[in-house]
């Protein structure tokens, strides 16, 4: 059996009981074909990196689940048909990815950060000892020293 991870994104404007109803309609088609939930992981509604049938939001979820490889095609088949789920991607996950990924939760959201100020502060270059050294001085100092 291998191990997969599975991450989607529902329509934000649904109710929780919808949300509900998708997950437990998805952890009956992945145990009806032999296969076992591990992990869900609720990332709550975030902004989405573009826009998808006019829409800027989504409820993403993650999900570790084991199973063979012939379950793959069923659980697309779910997520085509299924009104409420925006995207989905599949990945197959090495034992220790997984380990490493269950012990970490996501961040709680927090507000949005301005990262354009982050960038300008990034992208100033730093002064060195030499460019601290007024120019004026210098060029004085390098006058004397060949004048001598």
């Amino acid at each position: 059996m291998g191990l997969y991870e599975i991450m989607f994104i529902i329509r934000p404007e649904l109710e929780a009981e919808e949300h509900e109803e998708v997950l437990k309609e998805l952890e009956s088609t992945i145990s009806g074909n032999g296969g076992t939930t591990d992990k869900l992981v609720d990332w709550r509604k975030r902004r989405l990196a573009y826009e998808i049938n006019k829409g800027t939001e989504g409820h993403y979820y993650l999900l570790y689940f084991k199973g063979h490889g012939t379950i793959i095609p069923e659980i697309e088949h779910f997520f085509k048909v299924n009104d409420a789920v925006i995207r989905f991607l599949i990945a197959s996950v090495e034992d220790d990815y997984y380990e490493s990924a269950t012990v970490e939760e996501p961040a709680a959201e927090s507000e949005p950060v301005d990262s354009s100020a982050a960038e300008e502060a990034d992208e100033l270059p730093q002064a060195n000892e030499e460019d601290k050294k007024d120019p004026v001085s210098e060029t004085s100092e390098e006058a004397s020293a060949s004048s001598e």
